[in-house]
């Protein structure tokens, strides 16, 4: 591992399938106790039957039961963020190809400015076609639409008079406001080799789902290698990811080794009487939030 990649390993915690209600609660336990961010997943509609391949499985399923609570993300960052003064928010990841680009930058500029610019904007090209088919997305176009999208998001956030001529997107020009104070990191998403060069290309960091840790490591190389091939420096690359498995101080090192600098922890690792993802309840999770932050400081 390269000297300049960081060795401080950053601890977030994903919340999915929490009530809606309880997350300014949940956000200000975080921050009292030390949690760098909160992670905030996205999808826009459930269908009754998933029978699209979830890639980030090893049998390629996804638990979605139609009433999961999937709030807005960007919506719930701005309200969590009048809510506590130092815990960020990420999306984790934003399924961005559903959204205009010109909208999603009002959204998520507004956001930025209500935080205090606490916000960074993971994005991704989404995996369950049923979502797009219910807007009327062409699922096939996302990863194009997704590279427009970025390109907008970054003109839309000057603040100065944009236009923009693309084969799925086309304005004249026009100006939005409010600017994000300091802008906004993009976080991009995915493990094919699109979705890494996508994050070396245009990303300010690249986001990962659940690899298990010798999945990760080989997912690292691929970026770093085409991180290199785009002049770009892999140690000043942030690298965000969850990870497959129990939480243990053995997979913590392994992380800090690999070079993560943001560790995001999924509710049933957190709370280990969980056997499965539906299954922590809030108060656990929260009663366990500073062993885990004290866990993660030894690094």
């Amino acid at each position: 591992m390269s000297a300049s990649y960081r060795r401080v390993v950053n601890p977030w915690l994903s919340v999915p399938f929490f009530p809606t209600e309880r997350l300014i609660e949940l956000a200000r336990a975080a921050e009292d106790c030390g949690i760098t961010g909160l992670a905030l997943s996205d999808h826009l509609c459930v269908p009754p039957e998933v029978t699209s391949r979830y890639p980030y499985a090893p049998d390629g399923k996804a638990a979605l039961p139609v009433d999961s609570e999937f709030p807005d993300p960007v919506v719930v960052a701005a309200a969590l963020g009048a809510a506590t003064t130092r815990l960020r928010f990420t999306t984790a990841v934003l399924v961005a190809p559903l959204r205009h680009p010109l909208l999603l930058a009002k959204d998520v500029a507004t956001a930025a400015a209500i935080t205090g610019g606490r916000f960074d904007l993971g994005v991704g090209i989404g995996w369950m076609r049923e979502e797009f088919d219910a807007v009327g997305v062409p699922f096939g176009e996302r990863g194009a639409r997704l590279d427009e999208t970025i390109e907008i998001l970054r003109l839309a956030w000057s603040g100065a008079l944009v236009e923009y001529r693309g084969r799925h997107f086309t304005f004249s020009p026009v100006a939005m406001n409010p600017v994000p104070p300091g802008g906004v990191t993009v976080f991009v998403g995915g493990h094919s080799d699109k979705a890494l060069a996508r994050a070396a290309r245009l990303g300010d960091g690249w986001i990962g789902s659940n690899p298990t840790i010798e999945e990760l490591g080989e997912l690292l190389g691929r970026l770093r290698q085409v991180l290199r091939t785009a002049d770009r420096d892999p140690g000043a690359f942030p690298v965000r990811t969850g990870f497959r498995g129990r939480l243990t101080d053995e997979r913590l090192v392994a992380l800090r080794d690999l070079g993560v600098t943001d560790v995001v922890l999924a509710p049933f690792q957190v709370a280990p009487s969980a056997g499965s993802l539906f299954e922590p309840s809030f108060e656990e999770v929260v009663a366990r939030l500073p062993e885990v932050v004290d866990a993660v400081s030894r690094l």
